[in-house]
């Protein structure tokens, strides 16, 4: 018998990280830094003169509500066996209704003139609500692989499930800063911290 601890025994195969969950937290870590530049971009442009508060389309807080739950959902399938599908499916349902309701406020700005291209301001709501809606999408083609392949594996499955239910903590967690960045940063804000623009009177 040995007596050596059990990292040490030769017949032990090391642990691995799962592929998954590393290209996942590699993944996560290029989009936080992507939408933490955007946020920087964001907070320098306002400073200008020619910058308009951006619009706060009701409709967003809405979607919000909906992604919320899509994580509740994804967090309530990675937990259970029992009714693993039905929680699975229904994250994947809101998550897309999430995506179906950042298009429609689209359509809700345009139809009331507030397009893309009327001030910088409404520029950067388009491009941090398309953006992020992409990558909504981007996982709902991984939760559809996962939904299809839902009973082929159960280890397999759970892994699957986790990195689904972690990636939409993900996605809310960025939407939840993108509202705050959008909602309550404000040029007063950013001058205080950064000072006066360049050449402008103090």
């Amino acid at each position: 018998m040995t007596t050596l601890p059990r990292h040490f025994v030769p017949d032990t195969a090391p642990v691995l990280p799962h592929p998954g969950r590393v290209g996942l937290r590699v993944f996560m870590a290029v989009v936080t830094a992507l939408f933490s530049l955007l946020i920087l971009a964001y907070a320098m442009r306002m400073r200008e003169p020619d910058w308009m508060p951006v619009p706060h389309p009701v409709l967003l807080w809405w979607n919000t509500g909906a992604l919320a739950l899509a994580s509740v959902a994804m967090e309530l399938a990675r937990r259970t066996d029992a009714r693993r599908t039905i929680w699975l499916l229904a994250g994947g349902a809101l998550a897309a209704l999430f995506v179906f309701g950042q298009w429609a406020a689209w359509q809700q700005l345009s139809a009331t003139g507030q397009g893309v291209s009327v001030n910088p301001s409404n520029s950067f709501l388009y491009v941090f609500t398309g953006l992020h809606a992409a990558h909504v999408i981007g996982g709902l083609v991984v939760w559809a692989v996962t939904v299809a392949r839902l009973h082929r594996n159960a280890d397999r499955t759970q892994r699957a499930v986790a990195v689904c239910a972690t990636y939409w903590h993900f996605l809310l967690a960025v939407w939840l800063l993108l509202l705050a960045a959008m909602w309550w940063i404000t040029p007063a804000f950013v001058s205080a911290i950064c000072g006066p623009l360049y050449g402008a009177t103090p």
